[in-house]
This record gives C-alpha cells, sequence and structure tokens, in this order.
C-alpha cells in the first residue's frame, strides 16, 4: 500500500499534542515559524542525537528565544483548597442527610436525599485543606469535619466499611473523637451495617462507660442496630491470575513458555516454546509507568485506577482523587509532589497521556539517577524508529521534552537552583534528552489499559469496555502486532495480562492486536492505520488472504490434513464417506473424524455461551478453553463460530480483572 506521509504526520503529531485548543500546540507553530523551513531543513534535521536537539532548542539562535520566552512564564496552575467552599458542601449535605430521616434509610426519597448528601460530602472533602492550613474557618478543622459528616452518610447507606475509614481520617485531621460518645456508637452502627454484631456491641459499652452517656441515646442507639439489615457484601471477581508453569528467567511477569527472539526484520518479538496451550496465561506484568487519562480524574484513583464512591483527596490540590489514604500516601510521597501544582497546567497544553508517562518514569523513580537509567535502558531496547522521523516531529518532541524539564525544574526536582533560569544544566539537559527518547519509544510501545463496565442485570449483556489510562509495560512491548491476535489482553488494576486464546506451535508468533482488528476493519484500512500510527505494514495471514468482515464471513472451515508433517489445509468434504486427495503430500485422507471433532467442538461453544448466560465466568472460560484447543488442531481460521468464541472468551477473561458496574440514574 502507497505510504500516506500526511496521514502519518497527523498520527504522530497527536502522540504528543492531543487536543488543538491546548497552548502547546500554539507554541509549537510560534517556535516553527521563528526558525523557518531552511533552518529547520538544513540543520535541525540533519542532527544526529537526541541531546544535540535537545541541546538546540535551548541554545541555537533561530530558535531559543521563542522558546525561553515561554518555558521561563512556567508557573503552578491547578485546582486550589477552599476551605469556605468546603464548609458550605459540608452544611448542604448535613441538611440532605438531615431530611432523609432518622429512621433506616429506605424509601425511594431517602435514599436520594442520601445520595445527593454523599455528593455534596463528597465536595467538602475534596475541597477542604490540610489542618490547620486555613484556622478562620472551622478552627482549622474543615478536612477532618467534611470527613465526620461523610461518615454519618456512609452508615445510613449502609457502607459500614468506607464509614470506619472516614472516622479514622477524621481522627487523623484533628478531631478528638476517641473521647466523644458519639464517635463510639457511630462505630456500633458502622459495624452493625457490615454485619459485625459482636464489634458494634463491643463499641456501644465502651460508649456506655464514658463520662457524659445518656443512656435514653444508648438505647436509641441499641434499637436503630437490632433494626439493621447487614448490606450484603459485594465478592468482587477481580484475581491476579498465575503465569503457565511459573515465570521466566529471562522476561519480567511472562511465562516460561514463551521468550524472546530476534531477526534482522522484525526486530525482537515474542513466540511460543513447545506445549503453549489455549487458556495459558503468557503475562501479568506491572506497567513501567502509568497514567490516567484526565477526563477519570473525577472518576477514578489517580494512584491504582479503582473506580472511587468515596474520594480521598490530596491535601495541596483538589484537581486529583485517590480511593484511600494509603494511595494518597504513596503517590504525595512520590511522584505526585512534583506533579500536583502543574497538573492543570499539564491539562491546559493539550498534551497527550503520553507525555504524561514520560513524565511519571522520573517522578515515580527512586532518585534522578534511576530514572536516567530506567528511561536510557527503555530507549536503547524498545522501538523508536528514529531514522523514519521528520525534522518537523523531532522539533515537536523536543520542545515537549523542555516543557516538560521545565516543570521539573519549577517543581524542585533537581532541588534548589542556583538560578530561576530556564536554561538546562548538565544533568537537566540528560533528562531533557531521556524525555525527549521516552517521547518517541511510547509512541510505538503504549498500551491503553481498560475497566469492564457492567450493569447490575447481567455481567455480559450490556457490558462496555472503557480505556481509562495508558501504560508502558517492559516486556508487553516486546509482543508483536496480528490483525486476529492470539492472545486476549486483560488488566487487573495496572497490571497487564495476556492469556492464549489458540494452542501455538513451537517458534510460532506470540501476536497481540495493536488496534486495527480484520472482523471491524477492511485490509486497505488496517493497513492505512498500521502504517500511519506504527510505521510498519502488517503481513499477517488475515492480511495475506484479505480475510473478510466478521459479517460477511461464512462458516466453511479448512481442516489440516490429517497425514504426518504436511500442514496443508483441505476444504469441508462434498461426500463424508468418501476420502479427500491432498494435493500437498498426495495421500488419500478421510476427514470424518476431524469433522466429528468439530461437531464436539461446536457443541462445547454453544455449552461455553450458556454457562456465559447463566453468569458462570469461570466455568465458560473451561469450556471456551477446551474447545478452542480442540479446533486448532483440526481446522484453521478463519471460522466464524471460532473467532465468537475468542471474542467470547476474551471477554469472560475481562470479567475476571478490575469491572465496576454502571451507576443508576
Amino acid at each position: 500500500m502507497e505510504f500516506d506521509a500526511t496521514y502519518h504526520e497527523i498520527c504522530s503529531a497527536q502522540t504528543v499534542q492531543s487536543e488543538k485548543r491546548g497552548f502547546f500546540n500554539e507554541f509549537c507553530v510560534d517556535v516553527r515559524d521563528a526558525c523557518g523551513d531552511k533552518w529547520l531543513r538544513n540543520y535541525f534535521g540533519k542532527l544526529k542525537s537526541n541531546a544535540a536537539r535537545v541541546l538546540s532548542i535551548f541554545s541555537d539562535r533561530e530558535v531559543c528565544d521563542p522558546v525561553l520566552g515561554v518555558l521561563e512564564h512556567v508557573q503552578p496552575v491547578f485546582k486550589q483548597k477552599d476551605a469556605l467552599f468546603s464548609a458550605q458542601r459540608r452544611a448542604q449535605a448535613d441538611k440532605l442527610y438531615l431530611m432523609s430521616g432518622s429512621g433506616s434509610g429506605e424509601g425511594e426519597e431517602s435514599r436520594e436525599l442520601l445520595h445527593q448528601a454523599l455528593m455534596a460530602a463528597n465536595l467538602a472533602v475534596m475541597r477542604a485543606p490540610d489542618r490547620n492550613a486555613d484556622p478562620v474557618i472551622d478552627e482549622g478543622l474543615t478536612l477532618a469535619l467534611a470527613y465526620r459528616s461523610r461518615a454519618s452518610i456512609l452508615i445510613r447507606l449502609g457502607e459500614g466499611e468506607a464509614a470506619l475509614s472516614d472516622l479514622k481520617l477524621a481522627i487523623n485531621f484533628g478531631l478528638e473523637l476517641k473521647s466523644s460518645v458519639d464517635y463510639y456508637l457511630k462505630m456500633a452502627k458502622a459495624y452493625a451495617v457490615m454485619g459485625e454484631p459482636a464489634r458494634a456491641e463491643i463499641s456501644v459499652k465502651i460508649a456506655e462507660k464514658m463520662p457524659g452517656c445518656d443512656s435514653t441515646h444508648i438505647a436509641l442507639c441499641r434499637k436503630e442496630i437490632s433494626a439493621v439489615k447487614p448490606k450484603a457484601k459485594e465478592v468482587s471477581a477481580e484475581q491476579v491470575p498465575q503465569l503457565a508453569h511459573g515465570e521466566s528467567a529471562e522476561l519480567i511477569g511472562a511465562s516460561k513458555v514463551v521468550r524472546l527472539v530476534e531477526t534482522k526484520d522484525k526486530g525482537r518479538f515474542v513466540v511460543a516454546n513447545e506445549g503453549l496451550r489455549a487458556g495459558d496465561v503468557l503475562l501479568c506484568e506491572e506497567p513501567v509507568a502509568a497514567c490516567l487519562e484526565p477526563t477519570y480524574f473525577g472518576t477514578h484513583c489517580h494512584h491504582c485506577f479503582k473506580r472511587l464512591s468515596t474520594p480521598v483527596s490530596c491535601l495541596h490540590c483538589s484537581g486529583v482523587a485517590f480511593c484511600s489514604a494509603q494511595c494518597m500516601g504513596e503517590a504525595s510521597s512520590s511522584y505526585h509532589r512534583f506533579e500536583c501544582e502543574y497538573m492543570d497546567l499539564m491539562i491546559g497544553s493539550g498534551m497527550s497521556i503520553l507525555c504524561f508517562i514520560a513524565l511519571r518514569v522520573f517522578t515515580q523513580a527512586p532518585s534522578l539517577e534511576q530514572g536516567l537509567a530506567t528511561a536510557n535502558l527503555l530507549f536503547e531496547h524498545l522501538c523508536s524508529h528514529e531514522e523514519e522521523r521528520q525534522p518537523d516531529d523531532y522539533l515537536r518532541r523536543a520542545l515537549m521534552s523542555g516543557f516538560l524539564l521545565r516543570i521539573l525544574q519549577k517543581s524542585l526536582y533537581f532541588g534548589r537552583r542556583k538560578t530561576e533560569g530556564v536554561n538546562p544544566t548538565a544533568v537537566e539537559l540528560q533528562v531533557a534528552t531521556a524525555l525527549l527518547g521516552l517521547l518517541q519509544v511510547l509512541q510505538y510501545n503504549a498500551h491503553q489499559i481498560y475497566q469492564t463496565q457492567v450493569t447490575e442485570e447481567h455481567r455480559f449483556d450490556g457490558s462496555k469496555t472503557v480505556y481509562l489510562a495508558a501504560g508502558l509495560y517492559g516486556t508487553g512491548s516486546y509482543f508483536n502486532h496480528e490483525c486476529w491476535p492470539s492472545t486476549a489482553c486483560h488488566f487487573v488494576g495496572k497490571k497487564l495480562v495476556l492469556t492464549a486464546t489458540k494452542p501455538h506451535r513451537a517458534n510460532e508468533l506470540v501476536a497481540v492486536n495493536y488496534g486495527p482488528i480484520f472482523i471491524k476493519n477492511n485490509l486497505k484500512e488496517r493497513q492505512r492505520s498500521l502504517r500511519g500510527r506504527y510505521s510498519f505494514s502488517c503481513n499477517c495471514m488475515a492480511c495475506q488472504e484479505n480475510w473478510p468482515l466478521l459479517q460477511k464471513l461464512d462458516k466453511q472451515v479448512r481442516f489440516w490434513c490429517t497425514s504426518a508433517n504436511c500442514s496443508n489445509l483441505l476444504k469441508f468434504p462434498k461426500d463424508l464417506a468418501k476420502d479427500v486427495r491432498c494435493p500437498r503430500c498426495r495421500k488419500n485422507i478421510s476427514l470424518k473424524e476431524s469433522v466429528a471433532k468439530l461437531i464436539k467442538i461446536e457443541e462445547l461453544y454453544r455449552e461455553a455461551a450458556r454457562a456465559m448466560e447463566a453468569q458462570k465466568t469461570g466455568e465458560a472460560i473451561e469450556l471456551f478453553k477446551e474447545a478452542l484447543e480442540m479446533f486448532f488442531h483440526v481446522a484453521a481460521l478463519p471460522h466464524k463460530d471460532t473467532i465468537v468464541a475468542q471474542q467470547s472468551l476474551h471477554k469472560c477473561l475481562s470479567d475476571t480483572g478490575t469491572t465496576f458496574k454502571k451507576e443508576a440514574k
């Protein structure tokens, strides 16, 4: 297919600048206008190293003035705390809570008021400053009071565990609750809705022994507790799978049933060892770095990507949320302390999620030296297509690396600097150079991270894939593409899990899919997309044989010749009673046994589908694995029922990963 240079340029630009309205796009245009075509083509375009490219944007007289002029104005831009706003939202939450009634909280109107109260309380938590940050309002206890108010609402909603967590946070942020009768009665109610009556009774007895205890209040509490119907605890289906036959010694997070090979034309890629079966877990890998898409900052944990119900805020900004104090603490002691005050600036720049990941490689590193080592190793080992990049592309990425470096400078990543100037020191130049390398590597190696949204009614009917983050996986990046992959990908939190959807012969490519897929995109569309986005032409079987789209695919099947050492494919026989002659090995072959196995396979597919309908995910997975293992020993793709079965297996595996329920409107 003819290479579309314009489309390739658009695709490449989008991996740096995802929003045209962001100011980074204008920055690039201004620098491009200042330097002119001649400088870009004859000087910058002929530079041979990332270090030289980065140095040129800071020092070359053709471009340095507009570059330095913009970067020197980089300042913190973030959603700040507001104690007054928090106090107002807390008052609103308390009012709605009281309006919901003091009974069990049952009834449509009461539940609606409680949910409104929770929303207001969540806002109060998110906007409340740290303890004593604003002593004029609430005597500096705005955050603690917000957590206490939310705890009461959560108890009424039957969320005892979350309520206990909020009560502990209220104490952590300054409320002297442990000497309060009300605190222990709240604990008692929380334990009651959790279905732990013994702990509830202990809490009531502690309250009874405290000074100022009102026996009427205690009696009322016991009455409420006795009327509580504990909320059934939802059992998560999420599970981290075990690698088939243990972990590889060479590939982090990969199974022993795969290995890495290298060829001149394909570079490094993953192939099967002997004995790789359908359903084998081939990879379970944590990301080198992963970032949540800004669109989901308000709905998912910034650190672990878990769906939020009761957010815990950063103590300094209101722009990101966490699912727990633990996640907040881990993020704040690592990357978020450098990113916090610049988050809205980065979002406003319009930079892509890949740029966030490049920055995160450094901000999450235990030390600057470790960040450099990781970044340089990634650039050395992963595909970057240096030789195919145009001067415009290099300039755009060099400017982004300069912008990211400036954020690191301003956030004191390098410690207190001797000057507020933009020009990098020697070590800062190394970091900017490494950032430029990461921006090239990430274009071709990052993975989108998804979760599965399910409905209350059924785990599969109406389920939806939600892409909410992106990550870079060291081993995962070595898997090559095919337009119909031989693996299914899903995520458990941030962990990337790859499972074989067919058996593999020794040395056979183990493939993932980079986006364009034959069942939805025709050959021309796929090749255009892969050339534009990933700079290669696909030569997989679906492309070689130009397989039709799924809706146009008939139910014909091709059987493997049963003769030893023959790998020819034979069409379904017109007359089963007669042998067919294989044109390759020239032997007469009976396909009766193959057809009988196919009948058994299709019955297993139907049985697995019934298990899915009954929401028996584990049972469906085992049936699909058995059937797919059998199919590929007797026949080959494309076969419509088998492709649907592989899709269904993928759906079942995703159901064992991270899921969340669609909120009722």
